[in-house]
């Protein structure tokens, strides 16, 4: 008994400790975000918190409801994609897809650019093959990023003459679009041979054996991932159009739908380090794009502020709870 007591700790011990750490670091920091963003808020332009109170009656009630509605209609289409582009490597159910999708988001928000939700979809998946997955991961994130270029690109090309910003900006702004955008089928045109080279360097090999499932994904795979993709950006559209609409701004509902894209497009292209935060971020374009219709600058950051609570303060806070439950297992494909 005395040995055993002595004994050094396990180092299962050991690493479910480290968990614990890794855990508690992250729910801090994830904290710290809403924090901010909350504290922030409050020194936006305007009392939004008298437009939110304005909003809420019986009156906006059946919008309000049908965009709770939607929330989690698009983060499960998220999930889709998600399910659809492990199975070349571990195959999940839509409920592990779900879990990994939510912890990825929360995640997300602690740790700068896409890294956050790579590391939290891919800590999530029970196998000893989930590295193997940032490939997956990748794909996933470069997707949704080429959807809401593409759609950007759509509302530009709409709104661009109208908009009040420097003619230099708008070029620029102009050719970076082409550029994402014919990038998009050369990378899926040469996707194979992008991660089939022969690395001689261990370094390059480890990275190799990690994205290397990009090659393997069928047109029929990058398809179907596309289309989960492209419904999701409806989706989270159709959610920001209805905020909108609580407020019967005197504009169309097809400028309203090109501002959006904008709006969206701005969140896709600026990296995710950034002082001003993501709702800073959406805020800040959203009030730049309305510019030039002059609309109450309150009312538009109220309705960033009310899809940012619905769509990203919710699952976050489903994300922490999954985080916790999270337990290291090491199993075997």
């Amino acid at each position: 008994m005395q040995d055993k007591e002595l004994s050094p700790p396990k180092p299962k011990s050991n690493r479910a400790n480290l968990l614990w750490v890794v855990k508690l670091v992250v729910t801090i920091l994830i904290l710290s975000y809403i924090y901010r963003t909350f504290r922030n808020e409050q020194k936006g332009i305007g009392d939004i918190s008298t437009v939110l109170a304005e909003i809420w009656s019986e009156k906006h009630m059946p919008v309000l409801i049908v965009m709770l509605l939607l929330v989690p209609v698009n983060w499960a289409l998220e999930s889709l994609k998600w399910q659809t582009l492990t199975r070349k490597i571990i195959p999940i159910s839509f409920t592990e897809a779900f879990r990994g999708t939510l912890t990825g988001l929360a995640v997300g928000v602690a740790v700068p650019a896409q890294l956050g939700d790579t590391l939290g979809r891919v800590a999530s998946l029970k196998s000893d093959r989930r590295l193997e997955a940032i490939g997956a991961a990748l794909i996933s994130n470069g997707i949704q990023f080429y959807v809401s270029v593409f759609a950007g690109a759509i509302g530009w090309v709409f709104l661009e003459n109208g908009l009040l910003m420097p003619e230099s900006a708008k070029t620029a702004i102009g050719i970076t679009l082409l550029l994402v955008l014919l990038i998009g089928p050369v990378a899926f045109t040469f996707r194979g041979k992008l991660v089939g080279w022969r690395a001689k360097k261990k370094v390059f090999q480890k990275i190799q054996q990690y994205v290397g499932v990009i090659g393997a994904y069928t047109g029929w795979d990058l398809c179907t991932a596309t289309v989960y993709g492209a419904i999701r950006y409806l989706i989270f559209l159709s959610q920001f159009l209805l905020a909108l609409s609580l407020f019967d701004f005197p504009v169309t509902m097809v400028d309203l739908a090109a501002c959006v894209t904008l709006v969206f497009l701005a969140k896709t292209l600026i990296p995710a380090i950034n002082v001003l935060g993501d709702l800073g971020l959406r805020e800040f374009t959203a009030l730049v794009v309305f510019a030039s219709y002059h609309l109450p600058a309150e009312q538009i950051i109220a309705a960033t502020f009310l899809i940012w609570v619905l769509n990203v303060l919710g699952p976050i806070l489903v994300g922490i709870f999954l985080i916790w439950k999270y337990k290291w297992k090491k199993i075997k494909a």
